[in-house]
């Protein structure tokens, strides 16, 4: 049978959000090889811990010029992959592809995606499940039944702490980290400094301000070394970063610390149990931080942090409802119809939630999920808490879909979708993108007056 292609060619925590996708298709196209193009300084060490797939590296793509697939998805947005993508013979594509200098995007979910690109904000789509829905069911996912983190003995009061993220903006200062050290030894637990090799000066930073001996494995554990290592941990305290998604996968219980440019809804731990701290500021899930630095990163000190991982380590993250902490909110992964969801356990609902929530119902309504009843059912919500801004709501959607009729500002639709305010951007941002990818064709017309067609139709 013809080999399927996976090409995830970015960092770490990419590469293991694309194990669910890589077990959902060995369920869906049984008898099919499955090879995954990926770095190889994070496929080598993860090929024992992640589903069983033949990697290929990058240098690999001659010897597959001429192989015939039966299905392509490509998960990189690095140009040699779109070309790569773009040349090989497929019987099905997914995913961003370049053919004489030009890249499209194949796929609805794909296309969805590349539309949040700065445009975000109401996004409610984790990244693992958009890998997946343009070639697996949603029935497919929505039964997959991930194992709950593991609880260790009550005795066991190991915590690892990951200090680093992509970008320093993704994680705490060092002082935050050796202030967290003291709150959790007053509380009887061990911390464990964690991090790479890139991590080694920031982790002799933290150990100098602790001015006390500190555990540390900085530097000195391979990724699927962590992986084992975290057998003995009670849990990982860590920002947004690929360990963490290597945590999570793996079982070891998350208290993830979502600041800065990131958004726990798309890259927060993907599987359920797992606890989600981040700002309560309005700006919260940025793509890139309009500060000269975070400020949603005041929010965290040390002692709340403690406070949570005590609760949530001795009575259950569900004991953490109610818990106040002005400035931040509380969140437990879970599922919703099958889709990653944030159960929010101490803040009252936003507007900005029920927002996200009727995109999220549309979008799937929009690609053939029926979910008509679920959009009326949050507009309703919106309507009787909100009606000022409902009222707002329905004359900016009358306005765009008019300026896509030609009954008004057409160029507004095209080229100046991010000047509307943010929440018709969903719409706008992705017709935008979707009227381009498809070059304007009459048939991607048509498709974006239905689509605001449809949407106005729920706020009837």
């Amino acid at each position: 049978m013809k080999p399927i292609l996976v090409i995830q060619m970015q960092r770490m925590g990419d590469l293991i959000l694309t194990f669910p996708l890589l077990l959902w298709l060995q369920r869906t196209y049984p008898g099919h090889p499955l090879w995954v193009m990926a770095e190889p300084q994070f496929a080598q060490p993860l090929k024992t811990i992640g589903p069983e797939v033949v990697y290929l590296h990058p240098h690999d793509q001659p010897r597959i010029m001429h192989e015939g697939f039966a299905l392509i998805i490509n998960l990189s947005h690095r140009p040699e992959s779109h070309i790569l993508a773009g040349r090989l013979n497929t019987e099905q594509l997914v995913g961003r592809y370049s053919r004489d200098g030009v890249t499209h995007v194949a796929g609805n979910w794909q296309e969805y995606r590349a539309s949040v690109v700065h445009n975000n904000r109401h996004n409610r789509f984790h990244w693992a499940d958009l890998n997946a829905l343009d070639v697996i069911s949603l029935d497919t996912i929505a039964k997959t039944t991930w194992p709950p983190p593991r609880t260790l003995a009550r005795h066991e009061h190991q915590i690892g702490l990951f200090l680093g993220a992509s970008a320093p903006d993704k994680r705490p200062t060092p002082v935050f980290w050796a202030n967290l050290i003291n709150d959790l030894e007053k509380r009887a637990f061990v911390p464990i400094l964690l991090g790479g090799p890139a991590e080694r000066d920031l982790c002799t930073e933290v150990q100098r301000l602790s001015a006390r001996p500190v555990a540390t494995a900085c530097g000195r554990l391979s990724l699927d070394k962590l992986a084992f290592f975290g057998q003995e941990l009670a849990a990982m305290i860590t920002p947004d970063t690929g360990p963490m998604h290597l945590a999570a996968w793996s079982g070891l219980k998350v208290l993830n610390l979502s600041m800065g440019p990131v958004h726990a809804w798309e890259t927060g731990p993907y599987q359920p149990g797992h606890v989600v701290i981040r700002s309560a500021r309005d700006c919260v899930g940025c793509w890139h931080c309009r500060f000269e630095s975070p400020r949603c990163q005041e929010d965290f000190t040390p002692a709340r942090i403690a406070t949570v991982l005590s609760i949530m380590l001795k009575d259950g993250p569900q004991r953490l409802a109610g818990l106040q902490l002005p400035g931040l909110e509380i969140a437990l992964t879970s599922r919703n119809q099958g889709l990653f969801h944030l159960d929010f356990l101490s803040s009252r609902a936003k507007i900005g939630q029920l927002l996200g929530a009727y995109w999220h119902y549309f979008w799937q309504e929009a690609f053939g999920m029926d979910q008509e009843k679920s959009c009326r059912m949050v507009w309703k919500k919106i309507q009787a808490n909100h009606e000022p801004l409902a009222a707002s709501f329905r004359v900016i959607s009358l306005t765009f879909l008019k300026s896509l009729t030609g009954t008004g500002n057409t160029q507004l639709a095209l080229d100046a979708w991010n000047t509307l305010p943010p929440m018709i951007r969903p719409l706008s941002g992705y017709i935008s993108l979707h009227l381009a990818n498809h070059d304007f064709h009459l048939s991607s017309r048509k498709r974006a007056l239905f689509l605001a067609e449809k949407h106005l139709s729920f706020l009837s």
